[in-house]
C-alpha cells in the first residue's frame, strides 16, 4: 500500500510538473505572439518614418528652390526699381517729354548698363543719374 501511495503521489507529482511546463509552454508561445506583434508594429513604424523623412527631404528641396527663385526674382525686380528710379531722375532733370517708343528703348538701354556694372561688382545702388544719362541721348 505505501508503494501505492508513494506511486501516485509521484505520479500527481509528474502531472503538476506536466502542467507546469504545459501552463510555461502556452506563456512562451503568448509572448513569442506578442514580440512577433511588436515587431511588426516596429516595421510598420520604420515604414512610416522613412516616408515621413523623404516627404520632408523633398519639402526641404522645394523649400530652397522657391527661395533661391523668390530671392533671384527679389534681385530682379531691385535692378528693375533702380532703373526706373534712374529714369526718373534724368527725365525730370532735363525735362524730356515722355515717348512711350523712346521710354522703352531707354529703359533697356539702362537696363543692360545696370546688369552689366552689377556683373563687374557694382552694386546698382552705386549707379547714379549722371552715369546712366549718356545712354538716354
Amino acid at each position: 500500500m505505501a508503494a501505492a501511495d508513494h506511486a501516485l503521489e509521484e505520479a500527481a507529482r509528474i502531472q503538476r510538473g506536466v502542467q507546469h511546463n504545459l501552463k510555461l509552454m502556452q506563456e512562451v508561445r503568448a509572448l513569442r505572439e506578442d514580440l512577433r506583434k511588436a515587431h511588426a508594429e516596429i516595421d510598420r513604424y520604420r515604414g512610416m518614418h522613412a516616408r515621413v523623412v523623404v516627404g520632408m527631404r523633398q519639402l526641404e528641396d522645394d523649400h530652397t528652390a522657391a527661395m533661391s527663385r523668390l530671392q533671384a526674382d527679389n534681385e530682379m525686380l531691385l535692378v528693375r526699381h533702380k532703373v526706373y528710379k534712374l529714369m526718373a531722375e534724368h527725365y525730370a532733370r532735363v525735362a524730356l517729354r515722355l515717348e512711350p517708343d523712346m521710354f522703352a528703348a531707354h529703359r533697356d538701354r539702362v537696363l543692360q548698363h545696370v546688369l552689366f556694372q552689377r556683373r563687374k561688382g557694382v552694386p546698382p545702388d552705386d549707379i547714379s543719374a549722371a552715369d546712366v544719362a549718356l545712354l538716354m541721348l
